[in-house]
């Protein structure tokens, strides 16, 4: 343990994680959900990173213990499913779960099954996806579709650990179909399980179910910490250029002036040659179409999944915006600004802003046309999806403090902006550990290689 740190290396299949968190980033993590030492240092966990789905051939890997088919070990009991449809579920609410191909999908008022049972994706279940179960445990009262096989253990098997067991296996050789991958009943029933004594599967299990719960509750913290930030960033920025409870453009801060963006900027349209004309695009100019800007605060955006030739430039008649502009979207949706350090060209749903005025700062300018997005949308026309035309734009009103102000409001925001997408860094870093060390942790288990 280290002064400012929480800290506690784990292994995941012969490698090593560091899990570091600056207290005072605000990103504390549960460090009991790593077991300690959790895998031989044997070498016999080696490629246990590998996801589901990823290599291992439609067996376990290393597994200490004996496997039998699937359908040896369990009863089908498929016969009794009854798909119901959200509408069809919305008419008899209550208090009975609904099972589906990727966990409970909704809740009715009566039950076809009861528990203990497993029940196992059939088809749209994320057979490929390492981090999402396919299987679950379930012990009570049960309604499921025609998307999950319905299994219920015999007398040895125990309902956990199998659930547990499904979730470690590789699919590839067995699901039919690539855009919507199904496990027929037949090939089902030739999964090759491991088969640990039933003292052992009860011991697994109990342990599994206390170290995945901690983790899975670690990975909602994280998503809460970054539902919180978010809305902070959004509110101190918003706060920052304009007050609580102002209308827009704000009130007139002593020196300052509202001036039109017209008078502030030179407003370059865009546009976008023919898709299908290979000649049109090629790596001369950077073009930048609104799904290119972020989709949170302002950011530099320097090219786009795309680029123009000079053909397609010429073809679409876009000029191009020198470095140092603005590109605001102004359709699909309104309102994402971007700023750029070298030439743009940008489509018909942006525009691009070239500061006129030398009285301005770029980085203030950003950051007040990202809190004016809700006044854009607000003044949107169109009728098949809203759209802010040249005119409309530039007719907005800025409120423009002077220059010092702005520069100094600009950078208390952006050293902001930086600590929480420091913070954000930190938490996606984390959420990536943990989920590679949960299906290694589970894996090593199952397969009866954790000490």
């Amino acid at each position: 343990m280290r002064h400012g740190y929480v800290c506690r290396t784990v292994s995941v299949g012969g490698l090593y994680h560091s899990i570091a968190c600056r207290q005072h980033m605000g990103i504390m993590i549960d460090t009991s959900c790593f077991p300690r030492h959790p895998y031989r240092m044997d070498g016999s966990a080696d490629g246990m990173r590998q996801a589901r789905g990823g290599g291992f051939a439609g067996h376990m890997h290393a597994s200490c213990w004996p496997t039998a088919p699937l359908g040896a070990l369990v009863d089908c009991l498929d016969a009794g499913r009854v798909p119901l449809n959200r509408a069809q579920r919305a008419r008899c609410p209550g208090p009975v779960p609904y099972h589906g191909a990727s966990g409970v999908a909704g809740y009715v008022d009566r039950a076809l099954f009861d528990g203990p049972l497993v029940l196992l994706g059939e088809d749209s279940a994320p057979f490929f996806d390492s981090v999402r179960d396919v299987a679950f445990f379930h012990d009570g009262p049960l309604w499921a579709g025609n998307h999950v096989h319905v299994l219920r253990p015999r007398i040895g098997v125990d309902g956990r650990f199998l659930a547990h067991a499904l979730n470690t296996l590789s699919y590839a050789a067995y699901v039919d179909g690539t855009t919507r991958p199904k496990l027929t009943r037949a090939r089902m029933n030739s999964l090759p399980v491991p088969c640990p004594p039933l003292q052992h599967q009860r011991a697994i299990a109990q342990a599994l179910d206390h170290h995945l719960d901690r983790i899975d509750r670690q990975l909602r913290e994280l998503d809460v910490q970054a539902m919180t930030a978010s809305e902070y960033t959004q509110a101190a920025t918003h706060h920052a250029l304009l007050p609580s409870g102002a209308a827009w453009p704000g009130p007139v801060p002593a020196g300052g002036t509202i001036r039109p963006l017209g008078s502030v900027f030179d407003i370059v349209g865009g546009g976008t040659p023919a898709t299908g004309n290979a000649a049109c695009w090629g790596h001369d100019v950077a073009w930048l179409t609104p799904a290119d800007l972020p989709a949170g605060p302002p950011a530099w955006v320097d090219h786009g999944a795309r680029s123009l030739s000079a053909m397609g430039l010429a073809a679409c008649r876009a000029a191009v915006a020198e470095a140092g502009a603005l590109v605001v979207s102004t359709r699909a949706p309104v309102g994402r600004v971007g700023m750029t350090a070298s030439p743009v060209s940008v489509s018909q749903g942006c525009k691009a802003l070239v500061p006129r005025a030398a009285d301005v700062d770029l980085r203030f300018l950003a950051l007040l046309l990202h809190v004016a997005a809700p006044e854009l949308r607000r003044r949107a026309g169109g009728s098949v999806f809203p759209e802010v035309d040249t005119r409309t734009l530039a007719s907005l009103e800025l409120c423009l403090p002077p220059l010092p102000r702005q520069r100094a409001v600009a950078q208390e925001v952006w050293e902001m902006l930086d600590r929480q997408a420091r913070r954000a860094y930190a938490r996606e870093r984390l959420r990536a550990v943990l989920c590679e060390y949960r299906p290694a942790l589970r894996q090593a288990h199952v397969n009866g290689q954790a000490t």
